[in-house]
């Protein structure tokens, strides 16, 4: 069990191209958002065996490794998602030699590449991840030239316009200018469009409405994904934070025991997302008044400080864990 993901079959007709099996991708998409991605893995396969020269298996095989190495937080599937990402960029500018005016291809070519810049940006490396996203908007926005009715071109177009929007919170002094009214704009088309990248238009508007206070709101979106993929942790863990940076610190803890039990059924030795879910019930707990509650949970942190070189993002987590040990009150 190794794989993550995200398109639709409305869009294929506006765009008179017919993309391989789109239920079949609806289908596996589903399956990988239910967080059952052996069988998302199979209907996956399913899209590679039918056409070997076609883009879609590839890209899906390489957004499921992606979704599985967020979740488990194995490093050693780094490297599986880049090759996959390769692959898929490689059919794709194959199919675009062969029909330059192939929408699918430019819109898959995009956002594999925007799957890229954003897992270099999860290993902390931001130049790259923005070099990389630099060439995504030519891609998506000749796609969307050609079909204005592509709503999942929005949703790649509105994390670059949001990412624009709020570049300097991110990477201080880059100066990029966006605006957070066209981002949400692009971000809600693709998010009632109902295309196949509308989980993750679901999850991003939630995103930034967290990140701009707008909590009631953010919560509705995280509702909402549970109510059609009900335990999927990467929801879960967006309505903690909502919940934490709200104030609400009793509701988080309940999100985040509740997270704490099925990350460790489901990946065991997953240090990154327990740590990461430990320092969120330090840090409510803190705010709370019981500081025995937050030692504890940032002393289960600090205890892995050997594992950090092996541990994607624990060295943070292990230098914050710290910080809150050392202002709790003795």
């Amino acid at each position: 069990m190794r794989l993550r993901l995200w398109l639709s079959a409305s869009l294929a007709a506006a765009a008179g191209l017919a993309p391989a099996n789109p239920d079949e991708v609806i289908e596996a998409r589903d399956y990988c958002y239910n967080q059952d991605y052996r069988t998302a893995a199979e209907k996956v396969a399913g899209l590679m065996d039918s056409d070997a020269s076609d883009p879609t298996g590839f890209f899906w095989q390489a957004c499921m490794v992606q979704l599985l190495l967020y979740d488990s937080g194995d490093p050693a599937l780094i490297d599986s998602f880049y090759r996959a990402t390769d692959r898929a960029v490689e059919k794709c500018r194959a199919a675009l030699r062969s029909d330059p005016q192939d929408t699918w291809a430019l819109l898959y070519l995009g956002m594999a590449e925007l799957n890229r810049a954003n897992c270099q940006s999860w290993q902390r490396r931001k130049l790259p991840a923005f070099r990389t996203m630099l060439r995504v908007p030519a891609t998506l926005g000749r796609a969307q030239r050609l079909d204005p009715g592509l709503v999942d071109v929005d949703f790649g177009l509105g994390v670059i316009e949001y990412f624009k929007a709020a570049a300097d919170r991110y990477l201080f002094g880059l100066g990029l200018i966006g605006s957070r009214e066209r981002a949400y704009a692009r971000v809600r088309r693709a998010q009632q469009g109902g295309g196949m990248l509308q989980p993750m238009a679901e999850f991003l508007l939630g995103f930034m409405m967290k990140e701009d206070r707008q909590y009631d709101a953010a919560a509705g979106c995280c509702y909402r994904l549970l109510q059609k993929y009900p335990g999927n942790r990467s929801a879960r863990r967006l309505l903690r934070d909502v919940r934490l940076e709200q104030g609400r610190y009793r509701l988080a803890l309940d999100v985040a025991t509740g997270l704490e039990a099925d990350i460790s059924r489901a990946f065991p030795g997953n240090r990154y997302g327990l740590a990461e879910n430990r320092l969120k019930m330090a840090q409510a707990w803190e705010k709370l008044g019981q500081a025995d509650s937050a030692r504890f949970r940032a002393e289960q942190i600090i205890a892995w400080e050997e594992h950090q070189g092996r541990t994607p993002w624990l060295a943070c987590y292990v230098k914050d864990a710290k910080r809150l040990k050392a202002r709790l009150p003795r």
